[in-house]
């Protein structure tokens, strides 16, 4: 009679919400997400979607953090504030679950659920999103859910709770896409479709997941190793952009000699912020509008496509002390974005100058060239021209260590060698620090490399030899304009957006801008820098009255290095060093 009792009360345990309390199969534990949009609406705004989480290997005593969810993200707000209907239960049954907020730094905040009694094995957690597809898009990164032309998409660190431990979960994603109709399609960074993986995924991985669903553009390579997935009408075809990006991704895993299962590009329109990109798990994402070229959009992908590979030193973008690390992740893909491209064959001799000049030109024409990146980490979301640096300085910088390396080896050697030794080394379960940097450079350039270096950290401003580039490039001087938007830039996080520090003579002054001026639209700067041509367009509004201002955004003229061909013999194509 007990026996039976017992099978009663477990029959009964199986048939509570989908079984949660039931013992799991032996095997990793698993991270499982099912997510259910809702149908489209008549203008194709599909204006919720409902998630249901099943994670095992869950352990938090009373009072301890269980899950998590940013309310803000590097600046861009979640749907941490706007969830319903959540609701958790474990194998005790079901439970509510307070929570604490926690400011990690001006531009991340977060929200835990914090345990109200002991919670320990599989975890179930149901809830609903409402999305609003009236919200003006971000210049700012693409995490938030946004919807058009019947699709959604949206990264997990915009809407999913997941674990606040350092379990390592097998993913399995299953859509419900009945509401949806047929012919839709649901993709997320970790395949197409429904699927479940082989590889274990840490929760801050988990986090950089993207999620896509409904009738996107779609392209699969031929090995099916590689998607691309785009919310919207990109203005050319979108199968000629991503097979160019499926052969150079491939072209990245022979080089690096590591190549994920799988991987993924997301694409969504952008009117205020095209070209702009996020690197994710396995995957990343971009945006464009109606302007937006395929050439252009093949150099941001061969950007963020290499953070598959090059991610910052130790730390995720993410995490408190990320960005102080930027200058290695965000610095050696552009050095790379331009360069492997071109020994690929994908771009031309005049794309890959085009890329070199442009950086260099936005880095020797910005005012504020000698932060230190201590400085980096207080200003990069409050200030373009210091947000640009770790990608401007840091690229330039590893060129100069691979001229440097080439020259102290006699050619037989370059930066190459160090990054590969580190990707081995991060795959051999080592630290890939600022420490293991330091030692390889230190077997290739000694104390004289450590030196540079350091300088360069402290705000040293990089300059590259003549020859940096082989005997193809010769390296020549210019006069370009300072970027300057004519105001303090802190106007642009105020709320309303007055302008204050007005400068005297400033273009922006000249052009009838005034102090006290509120500034309505919102606009991208980083690009914006690196274009000498790039006219600002405000719309402002002053005593009631609306109006619109333009102007070129710039200031002083320097001579700045930039590069052009030399017509050496040999030197047709203008092949680089390497």
């Amino acid at each position: 009679m007990m026996r039976s009792g017992r099978m009663l009360l477990l029959a009964l345990l199986l048939g509570l919400w989908g079984a949660a309390g039931a013992a799991a199969e032996p095997g990793p534990p698993l991270f499982a997400v099912t997510l259910a949009p809702a149908a489209p609406d008549a203008d194709g705004a599909v204006r919720a979607i409902d998630v249901t989480l099943e994670i095992d290997g869950i352990a938090a005593a009373a009072g301890a953090p269980m899950l998590r969810l940013p309310i803000v993200a590097n600046t861009v707000e979640t749907a941490a504030d706007r969830i319903e209907g959540l609701r958790f239960r474990d194998a005790q049954g079901a439970f509510e679950a307070p929570t604490r907020d926690v400011a990690q730094d001006d531009a991340n905040r977060d929200r835990l659920w914090l345990a109200p009694r002991a919670i320990s094995g599989a975890l179930r957690v149901a809830y609903r999103v409402p999305i609003d597809p009236a919200r003006p898009p971000l210049a700012a990164p693409q995490y938030e859910l946004r919807t058009e032309d019947g699709t959604v998409s949206g990264a997990a660190t915009a809407f999913l709770l997941l674990p606040r431990d350092t379990v390592a979960r097998r993913v399995r994603v299953r859509w419900d896409l009945a509401a949806m109709g047929s012919g839709a399609v649901g993709i997320s960074s970790f395949g197409v479709g429904d699927v479940e993986t082989r590889e274990r995924y840490l929760p801050e991985r988990l986090n950089g997941a993207y999620y896509m669903a409904g009738r996107p553009g779609l392209f699969r390579s031929s090995d099916g190793r590689f998607f691309g997935a785009w919310q919207g009408k990109l203005p050319f075809s979108g199968e000629s952009l991503m097979r160019w990006a499926a052969e150079l991704q491939s072209f990245y895993g022979d080089f690096f000699d590591e190549r994920p299962e799988q991987f993924g590009v997301f694409g969504r329109t952008n009117r205020l912020n095209p070209g702009s990109g996020i690197g994710l798990t396995d995957s990343f994402a971009f945006t464009f509008n109606a302007e937006s070229t395929e050439a252009d959009l093949r150099g941001l992908l061969a950007h963020e496509m290499l953070h598959a590979w090059v991610r910052s030193l130790g730390e995720t973008m993410d995490a408190p002390g990320g960005l102080a690390a930027s200058w290695f992740g965000e610095g050696l893909a552009v050095h790379y974005q331009r360069l492997l491209p071109y020994r690929a064959g994908l771009i031309s001799a005049d794309a890959f100058l085009d890329d070199l000049n442009a950086t260099a030109g936005r880095y020797y024409t910005n005012a504020l060239i000698g932060t230190p990146n201590a400085e980096i980490p207080g200003g990069f979301w409050r200030d373009t021209r210091i947000r640009v640096l770790p990608y401007d300085r840091g690229s330039l910088y590893f060129a100069k260590v691979d001229a440097q390396i080439r020259v102290a080896s006699g050619g037989a050697r370059s930066l190459d060698d160090i990054v590969r030794a580190m990707l081995v080394a991060r795959r051999a379960g080592e630290p890939m620090d600022q420490a293991l940097w330091e030692r390889l450079l230190h077997a290739e350039l000694g104390d004289e490399g450590l030196a540079g270096f350091r300088a360069m950290l402290a705000g040293e401003v990089v300059m590259l030899p003549r020859g940096a580039f082989g005997p193809c490039f010769r390296r020549i001087e210019r006069p370009l304009r300072r970027f300057e938007l004519g105001f303090d830039p802190e106007t642009l996080l105020a709320n309303p957006r007055r302008v204050r520090g007005l400068i005297a003579g400033s273009s922006a002054a000249q052009a009838g801008l005034r102090e006290g001026d509120e500034i309505l639209n919102r606009f991208p700067q980083d690009a914006m820098q690196g274009d000498q041509a790039a006219v600002l367009t405000l719309e402002i509004r002053r005593n009631g009255e609306t109006r619109t201002i333009a102007y070129l955004p710039r200031g002083e003229a320097v001579l700045v290095p930039q590069w052009e061909r030399t017509g050496a013999p040999g030197c047709d194509g203008g092949t680089p060093v390497g």
